[in-house]
């Protein structure tokens, strides 16, 4: 649903704009004025997924690392 805003309000501004070349810079201005909040949690919302596969990748590191650890067999004197 939000999508649909989304593409819906692009299309329009960027129908503006074709229509009225010259005023390009103002609407445009205009269209970032009004809808900054949006945008914000758009970026918001965006970065979440990115956050997270980060995290996955740090956790999956560590425990990896600990596996290895884990199975670790130190050589000895008497293993010779």
């Amino acid at each position: 649903m939000v999508g649909i805003f989304v593409v819906f309000k692009v299309a329009t501004t960027a129908m503006i704009v074709a229509a009225s070349p010259g005023a390009a810079q103002t609407i445009l201005t205009l269209f970032v004025a009004f809808h900054w909040p949006f945008i914000a949690l758009g970026a918001v919302f965006a970065a979440a997924p990115l956050l997270f596969w980060l995290r996955l990748l740090r956790v999956r590191r560590k425990r990896a690392r600990l596996q290895a650890a884990e199975w670790r067999v130190e050589e000895t004197a008497s293993s010779r």
